[in-house]
């Protein structure tokens, strides 16, 4: 405060000072005016002539011109600067550092007359380096523009001399430049409105789209898989809650992906994502944006840095860009256009393209931002560009040159907004407005920031189209407020001496607080156990109370009355111990809650969630302890996902190690198909019941057919020539397969690109293995994971039958056709995996044809 105070008093101190010698100057003005007016009423009128010959005097000529230009420099000074928005004071007190006023070659733009640059050697003789400018304090009508007028008007119309032609040395030296400084602050201070109206030049135009003429493009790329497409409302759920808490805003939004191979990429393209930028697995703003965006619908995503949202928008923007057509010669482009708020982002996004690009032909990019060469930047889009990335100011530029002709937003189809927080925060929002005003109306348009505030919001409602909204909140799964823990337990029995343990520490703090408090004063500790079942939770309330807790007990199985005259005494009774099932997980709200036990181990994120909830209610802290048994793996899994870094600080380090081993399993099943989390009944009461019921009869049926073969096998009753073996004995590396018939063939088409192509002959293998081969979730399933176009081909003729002639169609087979060679290898290496299954049926349909 104390430095602010003496910046002011400074401040004004040096504007008193301008302003005495501004009055000083007014005065001895003022004082020139009255004694000229006085000796030139008492002095006869000098005429014309009279003039002349004052004039011919060689050394008063000379003097007067001496003057005349000196006051024309300083008055063509005091134009330039008369536009500038005037300072009061300086920002600071420094040490005044002279600057020299020098404008570039691109300040031309402003329609202003050209300026003679003021030099003050000629009247003081200082050097150029120490010349500075300082506005001036003047009037609605300054005396001084009066007096420059009468020097350059020569004579007045009655033909006396302009006060000009006697103005003496001494009046000139009141303009000395010393007087006239500026600091470097006060410089930036009065040219700032002279560079906002040369950028207020530079606006683009809006253009208006006759919607009937426009170009149509493909959106849609993205096709869900059986396994994807087959998902229960409370699986999709349970998955989005695994991946970070995932939320969805919006209508139509496809179900997240667990795998690359899903998108149905190229080769290439996935050797890029899991070589070069080590993606092994999809980040949850992947695994949910890259379906939606490859769907064709306008996006927001909100995601913390460096979460892979970078990943989420290139793949279906290099999937559009190549799909379309080539730009002409008369069109530069571009296709795809990324905007970022910095320079560095800029460049980033550049070099993860060109990653992805991997020396493709077909599509180029290049990367325009402020500070970099623009005439190379115009080069290259001069050349065609099909993928700009760029500043939203430096885009501008190049939008604006030439009258707008140099880059056409004609052909632009999709538009990435990255960091739309800082772009905001920045103050770009004028530009982007101006740039979306260009494009066409039917772009997709994908939005990714950390943040959405309503400047965002206000935004996006404006430019996307019934965007999805997809925000990633992996901090906030559980209520911060909540501190988690958990105990690994060898057996049930240490699992309950460990309850026991917990309670009683519990009771002992209790105690000790009754001991120091008044009783008016003493909080009110609640704890809920929360158990798996209501068996689990009658025999733990009998153990409970034998071994001394005084409890409250409440599930699906106790009569109504009983239910809540128990939950009324434990909201009554100060440090109140509550045993309940999952039933009261949700809805349950007791503020005085500060320890929740989960002593069966949870199954699912959201129990996890809701049974944690009943903690920490409001601003209230609390907390959470899970038990574990070595072998509850998903849980283990669920607590690593959700526990949080200082969480894991307070852990014993034993659990901890058995925690990390057991999650680490759990992963590795997950990644196999071993493990998954539990689903749950998907919500679609009896008829999904009667599925599940269903689906177990034919468990068991199949498990009891196993073991009527086993045993059969083991009494001889197949004989000793067969090769048959029980059902779940059965190896698919055991079974003989006959190979597929193929051959690759290498073309070229008429645009240069090379395609590679496979026929697989399926014609003469047996009808299961035929129909596995060619049916089409296996077909679905090949073009999927390795992006190869594969259809049916010809039709079928049994056993002894082949086409008659050349104009017959062919024998049944696949054909396969792709731009790598390895793509259609792989595509015959999965259709020899489904023959195999094909296969394994048939030896299924003997083994049940057989009688024992």
């Amino acid at each position: 405060m104390t430095n602010k105070a003496e910046s002011f008093s400074e401040k004004d101190q040096l504007l008193k000072e301008r302003r005495a010698k501004l009055a000083k100057w007014k005065q001895k003005k003022a004082q020139f005016d009255l004694e000229k007016k006085q000796t030139k009423s008492s002095q006869p009128e000098v005429n014309e002539s009279q003039i002349t010959n004052i004039r011919q005097d060689a050394s008063a000529e000379d003097k007067l011109a001496a003057r005349r230009k000196r006051l024309e420099e300083w008055k063509s000074k005091k134009r330039n600067i008369s536009d500038v928005n005037k300072s009061d004071e300086p920002k600071n007190k420094r040490p005044k550092k002279t600057t020299r006023i020098e404008f570039e070659d691109s300040d031309t733009e402003i329609s202003e007359p050209a300026v003679a640059l003021f030099r003050p050697d000629s009247i003081s003789g200082q050097d150029d380096a120490d010349f500075t400018l300082n506005r001036q304090y003047h009037d609605d009508v300054d005396p001084l523009d009066a007096l420059m007028n009468g020097l350059t008007g020569g004579e007045d119309s009655k033909g006396t001399t302009s006060r000009g032609d006697v103005l003496d040395e001494t009046t000139v030296s009141d303009f000395d430049d010393s007087d006239i400084v500026v600091t470097d602050d006060e410089f930036e201070a009065k040219n700032f409105k002279r560079i906002a109206r040369m950028k207020s030049l530079k606006k683009v135009t809006e253009v208006k789209y006759d919607k009937n003429n426009l170009e149509p493009f493909q959106k849609v790329f993205y096709q869900e898989t059986p396994e994807i497409r087959n998902m229960t409302a409370d699986e999709v759920s349970e998955l989005r809650l695994n991946l970070d808490n995932i939320k969805i805003k919006g209508h139509g939004c496809p179900n997240p992906i667990t795998r690359w191979s899903q998108l149905g990429l190229n080769t290439s393209i996935m050797n890029s994502i899991k070589n070069v930028m080590k993606f092994q697995e999809l980040t949850p703003i992947q695994a949910q944006a890259l379906p939606a965006i490859m769907s064709g619908r306008d996006v927001i995503g909100i995601s913390k840095t460096g979460s892979g949202k970078t990943i989420s928008y290139l793949l279906p923007l290099l999937r559009q860009v190549k799909s379309q057509r080539d730009l002409s010669n008369s069109e530069t482009g571009p296709i795809g256009l990324v905007l970022a708020p910095t320079r560095e982002l800029a460049l980033q996004i550049h070099e993860e393209i060109n990653k992805l690009i991997n020396d493709d032909a077909s599509l180029n990019c290049i990367c325009c931002t402020g500070g970099s060469e623009l005439k190379d930047q115009i080069s290259s889009v001069k050349r065609g560009v099909k993928i700009v990335v760029a500043t939203p100011g430096r885009f501008i530029d190049l939008l604006t040159i030439n009258s707008g002709k140099l880059l056409s937003t004609g052909r632009i189809t999709f538009v990435v907004m990255d960091e739309a927080d800082r772009l905001f925060d920045m103050g770009f929002e004028p530009q982007v407005t101006q740039i979306m005003k260009a494009i066409r109306p039917d772009k997709q348009c994908v939005l990714f920031s950390a943040t959405f505030s309503n400047k965002i919001r206000s935004f996006a409602m404006r430019v996307l189209k019934n965007p999805i909204t997809i925000t990633i909140n992996s901090n906030n799964i559980v209520n911060e407020n909540v501190s988690q823990n958990f105990r690994v337990c060898e057996s049930d029995t240490q699992k309950f001496d460990e309850l026991i343990s917990l309670l009683k520490e519990r009771n002992d703090k209790h105690e000790a607080q009754e001991g120091f408090e008044e009783s008016d004063n003493l909080q009110d500790n609640k704890t809920i156990i929360f158990v798996a079942s209501q068996q689990i939770c009658d025999i733990l309330e009998t153990n409970l109370v034998s071994s001394g807790f005084e409890i409250f007990s409440i599930h699906a199985g106790k009569p109504y009355q009983e239910r809540v005259l128990n939950l009324e005494k434990y909201r009554r009774t100060r440090n109140s111990l509550l045993l309940c099932t999952e039933v009261l997980s949700r809805g349950l709200n007791v503020p005085e809650v500060s320890l929740v036990i989960i002593y069966n181990a949870v199954k699912t994120f959201a129990q996890y969630i809701h049974t944690t909830g009943r903690t920490a209610r409001g601003n209230s802290k609390g907390k959470a302890v899970s038990f574990l048994l070595k072998d509850e793996l998903a849980a283990a899994y669920i607590l690593k996902k959700a526990m949080r870094e200082h969480d894991f600080e307070n852990q014993d380090p034993l659990d901890l190690t058995h925690l990390n081993a057991m999650n680490a399993e759990f992963e590795k099943g997950m990644n196999s198909g071993q493990y998954k989390l539990f689903s749950g009944f998907g919500g679609k009461g009896l008829e999904n019941m009667d599925t599940k019921r269903e689906k177990k009869e034919q468990e068991e049926k199949l498990g009891f057919e196993n073991n009527i073969k086993a045993s059969a096998a083991s009494e001889g009753s197949i004989s000793a020539g067969s090769t048959s073996k029980p059902v779940n004995q059965l190896s698919t590396d055991e079974i003989q397969m006959p190979k597929l018939e193929h051959k690759i063939v290498k073309t070229s088409e008429v645009d240069g690109s090379v395609v590679f192509s496979a026929e697989v002959y399926v014609n003469d293998l047996p009808q299961l293995v035929r129909w596995e081969a060619t049916k089409n979730t296996t077909l679905m399933f090949v073009k999927h994971e390795t992006g190869c176009s594969i259809t049916n081909k010809g039709k079928f003729y049994p056993e002894g039958s082949k086409p008659k002639n050349a104009s017959d169609e062919p024998k049944l087979y696949l054909l396969i056709e792709g731009h790598e060679e390895k793509s259609v290898k792989l595509s015959i290496e999965l259709l020899e995996t489904k023959v195999k299954e094909g296969i394994k049926k048939i030896e299924y349909q003997t083994i049940k044809s057989n009688k024992y």
